[in-house]
């Protein structure tokens, strides 16, 4: 009776064991990646100054095109700097490391992030830019 109760013991451990071991992929669902910016970069609403930036998308379940934007300062610590929704971007090349691609944009403005792609997807997300900020359709 002992080794029953043990082994029953031992398979709820491990069940339980394997639940909470799950957030490791967090990053996976969030898909976090870190980008760092040498110069000044536009984003739809705003320009982003030359730093290190956090790309992730919102803890949603039902939408998951809406992108958050944290800064870092040198400690770490993470502030809020936009929350945007975006658009899927299907490409047909899987990108084997975190990409960014940019929009061109007038001489003497900074450059504009069109889109975010996480590696190993060949869906990102691409940024929709207010008609007035926009190049496209001029």
């Amino acid at each position: 009776m002992n080794m029953k109760l043990t082994t029953l013991c031992f398979a709820g451990l491990l069940t339980l064991t394997s639940f909470v071991a799950q957030p490791v992929l967090a990053d996976e669902w969030n898909k976090k990646t870190e980008f760092r910016f040498s110069a000044p970069v536009q984003i739809p609403g705003k320009t982003l100054v030359a730093g290190k930036y956090v790309f992730q998308l919102a803890d949603s379940d039902s939408d998951r095109n809406i992108v958050q934007i944290f800064s870092e300062d040198s400690d770490g610590n993470e502030d809020l700097v936009a929350t945007l929704m975006a658009i899927p971007d299907y490409t047909e090349q899987t990108p084997d490391k975190p990409t960014i691609s940019f929009e061109e944009r007038p001489s003497g403005s900074p450059e504009a992030v069109h889109s975010w792609s996480y590696p190993g997807e060949k869906t990102g997300w691409e940024f929709v830019y207010p008609k007035d900020q926009s190049l496209k359709g001029d």
